[in-house]
């Protein structure tokens, strides 16, 4: 009688531990805008919410919210400050002038990779200090460049700077716009989220955007023709609401520090390079025409959008950043991890 006694008692105090642990799990919500199919969606959050609650043992349970359900593109960086959202994804051009040093990213011409543009960022991170207070107002999670954007276009191909003159082209960030202007191109801002709809309407005649876009959003569906020149790589945060990961007990803030990091951003990296061998193979199938400029008319645009380097280091100068040595150093970079 006894025994079963202390069967009962036992198994009754393990439920109440059950029951306890499930009624004290913190529950999280990560927000980005992309469609379900989109790698970072299935690669990168997915696995990383699914590790996390393994890892805390269900003390923390992340739900991802994707499709911009809770916050629109452009908006996730104050979602994530206010705390619409505890993880918001980021996408630094879409909020121009809230990142200006962070912009060096997305200068054209300087990287070959999302991996590539990523380790340089981290390095970046790592020597200048006014990248982190940039994005002082969160935790920041993880940070990585995209693959290199290319353009596409829907009525004609795009062999030399004379052929952009005047077209309508979709850009999402300042220094993009810029760099476009200096081409000759008319700059058109939209969220990757719009961009669909407006090369299927005519309403712009191409855009610049990453390889991994074209299957992601179904760009293959209505664009004829890309011109690879590597124009730049896009920036990218996961950021996390500060007093979200206060409540966190120090136990698991320690799990969450060592989940996250260079590697997420490395990660994140490598799935964006991926992707762009996908959004490549894609096209070729849906029988899009790719040229990729001669490397004469490849100096010609890069000559052409130095001004836009000066430009920027004047800009940054202006708000008392240290536009010059972070380009200078992320030249440096660029060229020693090509190697």
């Amino acid at each position: 009688m006894r025994n079963k006694t202390l069967l009962v008692g036992g198994g009754l105090l393990l439920a109440i531990i059950v029951v306890v642990h499930s009624v004290f799990a913190i529950e999280l919500k990560m927000s980005h805008f992309m469609p379900t199919k989109h790698v970072q969606h299935t690669e990168v959050m997915i696995p990383f919410v699914q590790e996390v609650e393994k890892a805390t043992q269900g003390r923390i349970k992340i739900t991802v919210y994707p499709g911009g359900v809770l916050v629109k593109a452009p908006d996730h960086y104050d979602a994530a400050v206010t705390g619409i959202v505890d993880f918001g994804y980021v996408v630094h051009g879409y909020t121009p002038g809230k990142f200006p040093l962070t912009s060096v990213i997305e200068l054209p011409f300087l990287f070959s990779s999302a991996v590539h543009g990523t380790r340089v960022f981290h390095e970046l991170w790592k020597r200048f200090p006014e990248f982190a207070k940039e994005h002082s107002g969160v935790k920041v999670c993880w940070v990585w460049a995209g693959d290199t954007g290319q353009l596409f276009t829907t009525k004609k191909m795009v062999r030399s700077m004379e052929d952009l003159k005047g077209m309508k082209i979709r850009t999402h960030s300042l220094v993009l716009k810029s760099t476009l202007e200096k081409l000759g191109a008319v700059p058109v801002t939209l969220p990757i989220s719009e961009l669909y709809e407006a090369l299927q309407k005519g309403v712009i005649d191409g855009c610049i955007t990453p390889w991994s876009a074209i299957y992601d959003f179904g760009l293959h569906e209505v664009v004829k023709y890309a011109t690879v020149s590597n124009f730049y790589v896009p920036s990218f945060a996961m950021v996390m609401n500060i007093n979200s990961f206060n409540r966190l007990s120090p136990e698991d803030q320690k799990v969450l520090d060592e989940m996250m990091g260079e590697k997420m951003g490395l990660k994140a990296a490598t799935v964006y390079d991926k992707a762009a061998q996908l959004g490549i193979d894609v096209l070729k199938k849906k029988g899009v025409t790719i040229y990729t400029l001669t490397n004469d008319e490849q100096e010609r645009w890069k000559k052409a959008v130095r001004d836009v380097y000066s430009k920027w280091v004047s800009d940054m100068e202006k708000k008392n950043l240290p536009g010059k040595k972070v380009l200078e150093e992320a030249q440096k970079l660029a060229t020693e991890y090509l190697q």
